[in-house]
C-alpha cells in the first residue's frame, strides 16, 4: 500500500507541477502565416535586425555577431565579436536583400564616426528608419557621465550610400530632455517619420513623443498621452519603428516576462514577447489599439538556447514592411539568430483591441 501511494504522490506531483509551465507554442496564432532564418556570411551570429524598403530593395540591419575585415575566410567564420564575459556585440552591420529576402549585397560593418572610443564602442540595437527622401539609423551607445561612470544613452545618425558602401555621418547623442536622470539608461525609442520631420516615442504607456532638436542633443517634447495600456506580459518597450496603415501608425513592441515555461524547461527565467499597436497617426499621437496577448508562432521560442548575459527565451522585433495583404516582421531570436515573420495584414489588425 505504501508503495502504491508514493507512485501515486510522485505521478500527481510530475502531473500538477508540468501543468504549471507554459507551453507557448499553444500561444501561437493563425495570422501568423510562416517564419524564415536568414543567415549573413561572415556574421554567423548576427542578430536583433531592422528593415526597410530602399531603392526597389530591402535595406537590413543588424548587430553584427561575426568579423568581416579578415582576409582568410575560415579566420573569418570562426572569429565572433564577443564580449568574453556577457557575450554581447556592439558594431552595426548592413546588408541588402530582395523581396524573397535573398541576399543582394556583401555584408558591411556601418562606420559610424566617433565611436571608436572606449566608452563608445558599445553600440547596440540600431532600427533603421526612412523620414523623407533620407534614412537615418537610431540606436543606443555609451557616454560618460558625471557620478556615474557610463551611461547609455540614445544616438541618432543619417546613413548615406556613395554607390558602393553605406557610411554614417556624425552621430547626434540625445542627452538632453524631459525625465533625463544620469543613471537611467536609454534604449528603445520609438522612430517615425510625421510629415518629413524625425520624431521619437519615449515611451508607449504613457505615449511620448519626442522631436530630436538635431546638433543640439536635445529634444523638445510635443506629446505625452495615457492612460496605462492593457498588458499582462512585462513593461511595455519600443520595437519596431513606426510606419502609417491607413489612417494610423502601426508598431511592434516588446516586453520581458519572469515565468516558468516548457521552453525554459520549468525554470523561472526572463521570457521575451512582442505584440502591436496602433496610434493617432496626428499630435497627440494617442495609442488606440493594442494586441490582447504577445504575438507567437509555433517556432518563436524553440532552438537553440545560445549563451546570452543571462538566461533567457528572445524574440526581438526590429523593424517591418507591408503591402496590401502581408507583413514581415523582421526579429532577433535568442541574442543569435535573425528571422522573418510572414502575417496576413487584416487578420492581425483585426485582433487588436481598443485602449480605454
Amino acid at each position: 500500500m505504501s508503495v502504491m501511494f508514493l507512485i501515486l504522490t510522485i505521478f500527481l506531483s510530475t502531473s500538477l507541477s508540468s501543468e504549471m509551465f507554459l507551453d507557448l507554442r499553444e500561444m501561437n496564432q493563425d495570422f501568423v502565416l510562416e517564419t524564415r532564418k536568414i543567415d549573413i556570411p561572415c556574421y554567423p551570429d548576427a542578430f536583433n535586425p531592422s528593415l526597410i524598403r530602399w531603392r526597389g530593395s530591402l535595406l537590413m540591419s543588424f548587430r553584427a555577431g561575426g568579423y568581416q575585415d579578415a582576409s582568410d575566410e575560415a579566420l573569418l567564420m570562426s572569429f565572433r565579436i564577443r564580449d568574453p564575459q556577457d557575450e554581447s556585440t556592439n558594431d552595426i552591420g548592413l546588408v541588402l536583400l530582395d523581396e524573397d529576402f535573398n541576399l543582394l549585397s556583401a555584408p558591411q560593418v556601418l562606420k559610424i564616426p566617433g565611436t571608436d572610443a572606449p566608452v563608445a564602442i558599445r553600440k547596440q540595437d540600431p532600427r533603421l528608419v526612412r523620414v523623407g527622401t533620407r534614412v537615418y539609423i537610431v540606436y543606443s551607445n555609451m557616454i560618460e557621465a558625471l557620478g556615474v561612470d557610463y551611461t547609455r544613452r540614445m544616438f541618432v545618425s543619417e546613413v548615406c550610400f556613395d554607390g558602393n558602401h553605406f557610411f554614417a555621418l556624425e552621430p547626434q547623442c540625445l542627452s538632453q530632455f524631459e525625465g533625463e536622470a544620469e543613471q537611467r539608461w536609454q534604449k528603445n525609442w520609438v522612430p517615425f517619420d510625421y510629415e518629413g520631420r524625425l520624431l521619437l516615442a519615449y515611451s508607449i504607456a504613457p505615449h511620448k513623443i519626442f522631436y530630436p532638436l538635431l546638433h543640439t542633443g536635445s529634444c523638445e517634447t510635443i506629446a505625452c498621452t495615457g492612460p496605462d495600456v492593457p498588458w499582462d506580459f512585462g513593461v511595455l518597450r519600443g520595437g519596431t519603428p513606426a510606419l502609417r496603415e491607413g489612417g494610423e501608425y502601426l508598431g511592434f513592441f516588446h516586453s520581458s516576462k519572469e515565468m516558468k515555461t516548457v521552453q525554459s524547461e520549468g525554470k523561472k527565467i526572463s521570457h521575451y514577447f512582442m505584440g502591436a499597436y496602433l496610434f493617432s497617426s496626428r499630435p497627440p499621437f494617442a495609442v488606440t489599439r493594442i494586441s490582447p496577448r504577445p504575438i507567437v508562432a509555433e517556432s518563436f521560442y524553440d532552438g537553440p538556447a545560445h549563451k546570452t548575459w543571462k538566461p533567457l527565451r528572445v524574440v526581438f522585433p526590429g523593424g517591418f514592411i507591408s503591402d496590401d495583404k502581408y507583413m514581415w516582421i523582421a526579429y532577433g531570436k535568442q541574442d543569435h539568430e535573425i528571422w522573418v515573420a510572414k502575417l496576413d495584414k487584416q487578420a492581425l489588425l483585426s485582433t487588436l483591441v481598443p485602449v480605454p
